[in-house]
């Protein structure tokens, strides 16, 4: 329910998912809160800085932590399942290894983390980490500010399919665009519009075993599906208030069971 007590919500901004499937949620509160797979709330811990700004961006990384983003520090955090901070890393700038306005973080079967980010640089950084030491080492830096392929205008949501394939939200160009594992450009798709394979701001995506593709549009306040050849297979949702349908979606997650999850914010 709405509110900022134990258990409630103000404007759910990212999801991640826990190793036994429990749902981590962050919220405008800039607390991170955990519940079980059927909805109980288990446990809670407050960020510890929020006066800039509050957290954006979660994922699991290889040891089982819940990685969390905060934008406008600049950092990245590793979080055990029970809340307490194992690594924290990153720093403001616009050259590669640091960060403007980090969004979204995605990991590969390599332990290799995508970081997306916007203003002055429109861009996925890709970083690998090592046991062992605390801050993961840059390796690559995909994409620019733009409208052809491989650039970007405000990447938000980012993931990685099992053939370690990376998908971003191109959320103000409207479309999705996908890299190979190594950053190469493969394909996009997408357009602005409301119809069945239009989008109207795609803030993140996730994809299924099968190669389904979930894309939750902020603008659009509805999930649509794809199959693994970027065709459109139904839309869940739209704009309401009643169980079902959304207000400015921001972010989605899956489960080992196939369970969507949705970051309906208002």
């Amino acid at each position: 329910t709405r509110g900022v007590g134990v258990g409630q919500l103000n404007k759910p901004r990212s999801l991640a998912i826990g190793a036994d499937d429990s749902l981590y949620v962050v919220d405008m509160t800039g607390r991170v809160q955990k519940f079980s797979s059927n909805g109980v709330f288990q446990l809670l811990w407050q960020m510890p800085e929020t006066q800039r700004g509050k957290p954006k961006g979660m994922c699991r990384d290889h040891e089982g932590n819940i990685v969390v983003v905060e934008p406008h520090y600049s950092r990245v955090n590793h979080f055990s399942p029970e809340g307490k901070l194992v690594r924290q890393w990153g720093h403001s700038g616009t050259n590669d290894g640091q960060f403007w306005m980090p969004r979204a973080v995605a990991v590969d079967s390599k332990n290799e983390l995508f970081i997306t980010e916007y203003l002055q640089r429109e861009r996925v950084q890709k970083f690998l980490v090592q046991p062992g030491t605390n801050a993961p080492v840059w390796v690559a830096t995909i994409g620019k500010a733009g409208t052809g392929p491989g650039e970007f205008n405000r990447p938000e949501g980012i993931c990685v399919d099992r053939q370690d394939r990376v998908y971003v939200a191109d959320s103000c160009n409207h479309r999705i665009q996908v890299f190979s594992p190594d950053g190469k450009f493969l394909r996009m798709y997408g357009r602005p519009g409301k119809g069945l394979g239009e989008f109207s701001y795609p803030y993140d995506i996730c994809v299924d075993p099968q190669g389904r593709q979930y894309v939750c549009e902020f603008g659009n306040s509805r999930i649509q599906v794809f199959d693994a050849h970027d065709r459109p297979i139904e839309i869940i949702g739209g704009r309401g208030a009643e169980p079902g349908r959304f207000s400015n979606p921001w972010s989605i997650a899956l489960d080992s069971a196939g369970n969507l999850y949705v970051a309906d914010s208002q």
